[in-house]
């Protein structure tokens, strides 16, 4: 089902956006929460709601996550946070879909947004009852993907936090980087593929490796080792340098081998 509205077209099944029918460069998890908003615009959707929903392990990186979500959507728009045509904030509440939905190309131009919002309002008990865009059940073309945390390997901890920070820059990095077919679903959400990391770290060394593995059967798909210098006086830029160079490596194992 497409839902329709002003000059653009989201297709949920696909987890694309359209305008003037033109596919527009999307992370798939902006188009699923923009779909989820669409889906209960006859209320406000609480930050709470949507952070259990779509960064339920994120951690304190959530708030940072769905902030970058939120203005990833309003550039997709083109939507103006201070007069907005579609996503509206609540101050200390959450956001609300406020654009005028319409019917899909080629429907009777008479039908009215009652009925339009009846058809999403379907959407929304889907999505309630199973999770279906964030989980992908409904939609078995596409390939779940589950970033576990970050494992130590070493007998002491340099960092206690490091390991935590860097599992939440390699879930934001992924979110916005894999291909399509693929969605990035919460941890301890039912998946189809998982990815685990591992850190060995020194005063002077950091070692991380990635390794993809299917659920169904434990088989290992792709590894990748990722090492750099340990910066004892700031690790926060070693964090995102891995994240960045994880992910890609990650994203790169999932074109490479399609749909695996």
């Amino acid at each position: 089902m497409m839902i329709v509205f002003d000059a653009f077209r989201l297709d949920p099944a696909a987890l694309h956006i359209f305008r003037d029918g033109h596919r527009l460069e999307a992370p798939p998890q902006a188009v699923e929460v923009l779909a989820y908003l669409i889906a209960h615009a006859d209320r406000t959707v609480t930050r709470q709601e949507l952070l259990d929903r779509f960064w339920a392990r994120a951690g304190t990186g959530g708030d940072a996550a769905l902030n970058t979500c939120i203005r990833r959507i309003r550039t997709l728009l083109d939507d103006d946070s201070e007069t907005p045509r579609f996503i509206q904030t609540r101050p200390r509440s959450g956001y609300r879909f406020i654009g005028n939905l319409v019917p899909e190309a080629g429907r009777e131009a008479t039908h009215s947004r009652r009925g339009v919002m009846l058809g999403v309002g379907a959407l929304a008990l889907l999505l309630i009852g199973g999770g279906v865009l964030t989980q992908g059940a409904f939609f078995p073309s596409h390939q779940r993907l589950a970033i576990g945390a970050a494992n130590g390997l070493c007998e002491y901890t340099l960092f206690p936090k490091f390991n935590a920070g860097l599992r939440e820059s390699f879930l934001a990095e992924v979110s916005h980087r894999v291909p399509e077919h693929y969605s990035v679903v919460a941890a301890d959400a039912k998946a189809d593929l998982r990815a685990k990391t591992s850190v060995r770290q020194t005063p002077t060394r950091t070692v991380v490796t990635v390794t993809l593995v299917r659920e169904e059967d434990g088989r290992l798909l792709w590894t990748g080792e990722y090492a750099d210098a340990t910066d004892t006086d700031d690790y926060v830029p070693l964090q995102r340098s891995l994240a960045q160079r994880m992910a890609r490596g990650l994203a790169e194992a999932l074109r490479t081998k399609a749909r695996i």
